[in-house]
């Protein structure tokens, strides 16, 4: 464990020198930034007081006769200016092996992503996510192994030129067995590359690896590809598709959504808050200005 720890101190670290080396790309404040669809979670803390809901469909073709559906919701809230709660499901799901199906809700995921280190002013650099997987989906149906799992993710980016970005996760978790089986380590590497291609179209490629899925299972590595579009500062709209590059992994996995920041929760607060009060301030200032 000592050296696990000793090996994510060293990733953060050789990820923040390479992050400080760039020249970071002027954004708009009030852009919406999910973290979906991609494995790969962005630095990106969602505003004071805003409330931010992202929920999508995934289809996954396992084998010639298993396939399963699901769909992810995940409800973010900015609580300060270096803290996020997030609360998310797996929402129902759907498996489907030769002619047996089984549907159920999913499990439930509780978590908090910290901003570690920002530039003044910019995107964070470094950022954690802990969170912990709650078993609420049935294990008799084998929707899920019925023990909870405990991970944390480090996560940091850095923008390339003028339109690119890139954001490297690592991940490591203590997953339960289910069943009175012992628990398990796991680790995850991933890596997401996106260019603002427009003021609306994002793409981007990733690769990730799992060190297993399951136990006894060998390690997952998949490659997957798609676009985020947004509809202004608080819609988003995802699609892509991902293949499996080993052989435990799933053959093919298609996936969608919806990114949406719904209202503002916790009173004057938030981006369009501040550019308000900004505006209000400005005015004051002038208007002194001209009663000298």
């Amino acid at each position: 464990m000592k050296r696990l720890l000793l090996l994510s101190l060293l990733f953060v670290a050789v990820s923040v020198v390479a992050a400080r080396a760039q020249e970071p790309v002027e954004r708009a404040p009030e852009t919406i930034e999910p973290d979906r669809p991609d494995v790969t979670n962005g630095t990106h803390i969602v505003d004071i007081g805003l409330l931010q809901i992202e929920i999508g469909g995934l289809y996954t073709h396992t084998s010639a006769n298993a396939h399963a559906w699901g769909s992810p919701f995940t409800a973010r809230v900015g609580v300060t200016d270096w803290l996020e709660a997030r609360i998310g499901t797996d929402g129902v799901l759907t498996q489907t092996t030769g002619s047996a199906t089984a549907t159920g809700m999913g499990n439930t995921q509780l978590g908090a992503k910290l901003r570690l280190w920002a530039k003044p002013g910019g995107l964070p650099l470094v950022s954690v996510l802990p969170t912990v997987n709650l078993p609420t989906a049935n294990a008799d149906k084998g929707l899920g192994s019925g023990s909870p799992d405990y991970t944390i993710a480090f996560l940091t980016g850095t923008d390339i030129g003028r339109h690119g970005h890139v954001d490297v996760n690592y991940g490591i978790g203590s997953l339960g067995g289910g069943g009175g089986d012992p628990r398990r380590a796991a680790h995850l590497v991933s890596v997401s590359a996106s260019a603002a291609v427009s003021d609306n179209w994002n793409p981007y490629v990733e690769a990730f690896w799992f060190s297993r899925l399951e136990a006894g299972g060998a390690a997952v590595t998949a490659l997957d590809a798609g676009a985020i579009y947004e509809l202004g500062a608080r819609y988003a709209l995802d699609g892509g598709v991902q293949v499996g590059v080993s052989r435990d992994a799933p053959n093919v996995a298609a996936f969608a959504g919806l990114s949406v920041v719904v209202g503002n929760i916790a009173g004057n607060h938030g981006v369009h808050a501040r550019q308000r009060s900004a505006q209000r301030r400005a005015a004051r200032a002038a208007r002194s200005s001209t009663n000298k």
